[in-house]
């Protein structure tokens, strides 16, 4: 597993997903950044939810929430890479996991719809981006919700350092 952030192979999507939990009274907050074999960022969206019961069910609402939107932009095909190894496992493994077979089911029904696309693992400094556009939402208390062509202006330099 890569430390760094790494370009798909040529041809692929690649995004990376995360959310932010503090506790299961708090908001969440999602985000998410997708980027073509080039490095550059095609969208990038955030959002905050209600409170979930904890990271792995937070994170699998950001995951659905995520699909759902990139099936309206019409991204079809991608890799989605998530620093949360126990959501890795419930998408590889449903069966081992049956507290959360309702948000696999529509994660799966999502995908379904979709071309190809696969969960990945991500080291937490492989997946910082998505982690601090999240992390907007809990610690500064930004609650708006919105979808962007390209990446955001605050972290444009890590962005293109990425590259």
């Amino acid at each position: 597993m890569s430390h760094r952030w790494l370009k798909p192979a040529s041809g692929i999507l690649k995004c990376n997903v995360h959310c932010s939990w503090v506790n299961d009274h708090a908001f969440c907050g999602g985000a998410w950044i997708i980027r073509n074999h080039f490095g550059d960022v095609l969208f990038h969206a955030r959002d905050a939810f209600l409170p979930r019961s904890n990271r792995i069910t937070a994170e699998l609402s950001c995951i659905l929430w995520c699909l759902q939107s990139l099936k309206d932009l019409h991204v079809l095909s991608c890799e989605i890479w998530t620093d949360c190894s126990a959501g890795v496992a419930v998408l590889e493994s449903p069966r081992a996991w049956p507290k959360y077979h309702s948000l696999v089911d529509k994660i799966f029904d999502v995908r379904r719809t979709m071309g190809e696309i696969s969960f990945k693992l991500s080291a937490v400094t492989a997946n910082l981006v998505a982690r601090d556009i999240a992390k907007s939402v809990t610690k500064d208390g930004r609650l708006t919700s919105y979808l962007a062509l390209g990446g955001p202006a605050w972290l444009q330099e890590r962005i293109v350092q990425e590259q």
